[in-house]
């Protein structure tokens, strides 16, 4: 949601509206740099028809069967080498440490055979280690106008070219939901294509698929079992890559499909299901994402998921560093693997600040949702009355376009799209609340997030995001609608669901919103918390956790359970 590129100034976006218009009513040709407003896909100039690039969908190479190569252009640079790994036994990798863009984050593990322990999943993913782990990445690459407009997908592309190449390593592509594919790699406007990505550029696998509503489960869920089918794997990553719009209106944007369809949360659960692989790890490559819900519904499919807070930039991740250490080490561990995209990807975006905007990026370990889930609401339903007394949703604004269903009128003439803030979708930061009410359940709320967060990198003006949000529908009931529906789907139980129903009689005008900022200036970062917590003091006999039902292995999807266990609610 909300990746942003330098708008076009109003009166330019208004202009070419006009005589966009005007072409179409009077049947004319395109005029050159005011003309049909269209970007040439082959120089990137204003659309004259006189570099030959294609500015008509029907006008593209026709798919030439499985092995087709759509190499990458000549730009100046050399792909690096097919890495052949050795089959000697790996080193083993230096645990992820600080950098001057990120933070390790120490988590606060519980104690062996203790409650708080019991709730705390041993990873599913288990490596060889001995130079023939074999990866497996996917790539749902939803074009959206984030292609059709700024060549954003075809950029992130181009990206994954250049990373070194290893023969223990496929990177597969599935591209989708956008109208104008950039002409460079061939890829086809009319329908949904899947790629295998080389170190010549990327070569074409199926180009039989039709056009796919990437707004459905059973596209992702075809692609997931396909991939798994074909490139069989020790260690599988999924990378979703669009716009996004936070666990209530989910993941992506498919021009081909209405602005209000998107990829809600449990639609992933049921075509992760469907596609019956275990991932090592999910990321996101879109706004909002990072959620303390949209983790909750993972929990049964990865170990670990890397997903940002905030409005991404139009840029997302950097794609070269990470996949070029996959290749070097296809068992490097996975919070060494985040470490570089999200360096990479926060080192960029700082690079860029003035241009592009800032982001954020966490990996989250999925073995402590349950342990968090049962913090969190422990802290919410003490704390109903501070929650409710002020709107704790982040007024962070969006400098660049929001997703199209978020989209007015004059967003769309005037290119006026940066009038959105966090508060919009209801983004709360969890450590905020944590840190700004006082409470005797504040502490082990904190413990768990500090567990729960890997790894937080985030530019220089993210001052009051720390990696992880939680939702409270402040004032708005028409979200709090969809909202039932998801989180419902998803397993949330019914209790918690009506709890928040509480939050939008909440007013939120200026005068009711808390004011973050002071905070922001003084927290330190993750390093300043204490890692000591006793965990007994939440889960012991004199706590306010019963251990009752742990012993129950049956929990997974219905959330409720969990709550039955804890809080007898």
């Amino acid at each position: 949601m909300n990746r942003f590129r330098n708008k076009q100034t109003a009166l330019f976006a208004l202009i070419a509206s006009i005589v966009l218009i005007a072409s179409l009513l009077l049947g004319t040709a395109c005029i050159g740099p005011l003309g049909c407003g269209l970007m040439c896909t082959a120089c990137g100039s204003a659309c004259s028809d006189s570099c030959g690039g294609l500015t008509d969908p029907s006008d593209e190479p026709m798919w030439d069967g499985p092995g087709s190569i759509r190499e990458t252009p000549a730009s100046g640079w050399e792909p690096e080498a097919v890495v052949t790994a050795a089959p000697e036994t790996a080193a083993p990798a230096t645990p992820a440490s600080d950098s001057p863009f990120g933070q390790q984050v120490s988590a606060v593990t519980p104690a062996p055979d203790t409650p708080a322990a019991a709730a705390v999943r041993e990873k599913r993913v288990q490596l060889k280690n001995d130079g023939t782990d074999t990866v497996t990445v996917l790539v749902l690459m939803n074009g959206s106008d984030l292609e059709s407009e700024y060549q954003e997908a075809t950029a992130d592309i181009t990206e994954m070219v250049r990373a070194q190449k290893s023969d223990r390593v496929n990177i597969l592509l599935e591209t989708v939901g956008t109208k104008r594919w950039d002409r460079r790699y061939g890829i086809s406007s009319n329908r949904s294509e899947r790629y295998r990505v080389t170190d010549r550029g990327i070569t074409l696998v199926d180009g039989s698929l039709g056009q796919l509503d990437t707004t459905v489960p059973s596209t992702l869920s075809d692609f997931i079992r396909w991939g798994a089918q074909n490139y069989p794997a020790d260690r599988y990553i999924l990378l979703l890559w669009d716009h996004g719009g936070g666990p209530v209106y989910g993941f992506g944007y498919d021009e081909y499909q209405s602005y209000e369809s998107t990829l809600t949360i449990d639609e992933i659960q049921l075509a992760l299901r469907d596609g019956g692989v275990y991932f090592d790890l999910i990321g996101m490559d879109c706004c909002l994402m990072s959620s303390i819900e949209v983790c909750c519904a993972l929990y049964e499919y990865c170990d670990y998921t890397l997903l940002s807070e905030d409005f991404e930039p139009g840029c997302g991740w950097s794609h070269s560093g990470w996949l070029s250490a996959l290749a070097k080490n296809p068992a490097i561990p996975t919070p060494d693997l985040a470490k570089i995209a999200i360096d990479d990807s926060v080192r960029f975006c700082e690079a860029n600040l003035s241009n592009d905007g800032g982001t954020t990026l966490a990996l989250m370990d999925e073995s402590y949702m349950k342990l968090l889930y049962a913090a969190w609401v422990d802290f919410a339903y003490d704390n109903e009355d501070a929650l409710l007394n002020a709107n704790y949703s982040q007024l962070r604004q969006s400098t660049g376009r929001a997703h199209p269903r978020m989209r007015s009128i004059s967003d769309w003439f005037l290119g006026d799209g940066d009038d959105y803030t966090l508060s919009d979708y209801c983004i709360t930061d969890a450590l905020s609340l944590a840190e700004n009410i006082e409470s005797d359940k504040a502490d082990a709320f904190t413990a768990a997030l500090n567990a729960s967060i890997v790894y937080f990198g985030r530019t220089s003006d993210e001052t009051t995001l720390t990696g992880l949000s939680v939702t409270l529908p402040y004032g708005d009931r028409e979200f709090y609608n969809e909202l039932k529906r998801v989180f419902r789907n998803a397993g949330f139980d019914t209790d918690y669901i009506d709890w928040l129903g509480k939050f939008v009689s909440v007013q939120i005008d200026s005068d009711h919103a808390y004011d973050f900022d002071d905070w922001g200036d003084l927290w330190g970062g993750w390093g300043t918390h204490d890692t000591d917590y006793d965990w007994d003091d939440w889960t012991g006999p004199d706590g306010d956790w019963s251990d009752d039902g742990w012993a129950d292995d049956d929990w997974g999807d219905d959330w409720s359970d969990l709550f039955g266990w804890l809080f007898g609610r």
